[in-house]
């Protein structure tokens, strides 16, 4: 592997440590699920229009990329608003714990879908992952907030595992333009349920939903987008992980949430095991070159 710039490491870290307040965010804030993706979506769409424009590719693309654009953007909506909902209807260390098992779902997917082989290390890890939200869970029914809120958070890290799925299908398009079409067409998607979104906000409020767009959404985006692409995808798993335990801390220390055993040996399962399978799926191919 060649030598990593330390710059693009610290890149990533930033991207990550911003996505990782989303969560805390979300809670603490009383605007609800539309409103808090509505108004992340504008403020995204504005910040890339101008320059999705200015380069002139959109209006050379075909209606068969146009629909690749369109089915990510609505992929993506109901990831986040699914997401949305997980952090509000439980807590944001949950919902941030079962979102990150989208790396083990992706291999699901990519088995179903790719045809990749999925060996005997990967189909323990996915085991060990489901298993973390299993431990966290206080029972196995939808009886309760957080059962509720794991199950929600599961369906929206499904999604989001489909999301390099449909990106890699849509690899004819440039990354500026998919970036604009996921945000643009997940707007649309949130835009139908605009009676249902609360505007009557606080100014914190506000300060937060600002935050979310232009913090969490844009900048971390474009620095995550920059680092991931320059970065070896090894470096970029193991640094994406942390995004866990960053929002369980953050929950913990602007929330008050308690920190019970069973969040964190679920923790430590989902993680663990999927820090361990990306090691064991770059020895293999490091072996294979």
């Amino acid at each position: 592997m060649s030598a990593v710039k330390p710059r693009l490491i610290l890149i990533a870290l930033c991207a990550v440590v911003a996505m990782s307040m989303v969560p805390v965010l979300i809670k603490s804030t009383s605007a609800n699920e539309v409103t808090i993706g509505i108004s992340r979506l504008m403020i995204a769409v504005l910040a890339f229009t101008p320059f999705a424009i200015w380069q002139g590719r959109l209006w050379r693309l075909s209606p068969r990329q146009w629909l690749k654009l369109f089915t990510i953007g609505m992929v993506f909506g109901v990831h986040w608003l699914s997401y949305f909902v997980s952090i509000k209807v439980s807590t944001p260390a949950v919902a941030a714990l079962a979102v990150t098992t989208y790396g083990v779902q992706y291999m699901l997917l990519a088995w179903l879908f790719n045809g990749e082989r999925v060996g005997w290390a990967e189909w323990i890890a996915i085991a060990c992952s489901f298993a973390g939200c299993v431990i966290v869970s206080p029972e196995l029914n939808f009886g309760n907030d957080i059962s509720r809120g794991i199950a929600i958070g599961l369906f929206s890290a499904l999604l989001y595992a489909a999301l390099p799925l449909l990106h890699q299908r849509a690899a004819d398009i440039r990354t500026l333009d998919r970036t604009w079409g996921q945000f643009f067409f997940a707007l649309l998607f949130f835009l139908p349920f605009w009676s249902q979104s609360n505007w009557n906000l606080t100014t914190p409020d506000i300060y937060q939903l600002l935050l979310l767009g232009l913090v969490c959404t844009v900048i971390a985006h474009g620095l995550w987008v920059k680092s991931s692409t320059e970065l070896p995808a090894l470096y970029t798993s193991l640094i994406y992980y942390l995004y866990l335990p960053l929002a369980m801390l953050g929950s913990v220390l602007v929330l008050g949430e308690e920190l019970t055993t069973r969040k964190i040996l679920g923790a430590a399962l989902v993680v663990g095991s999927s820090l361990l399978v990306s090691l064991y799926r770059y020895r293999q191919q490091a072996a294979r070159s």
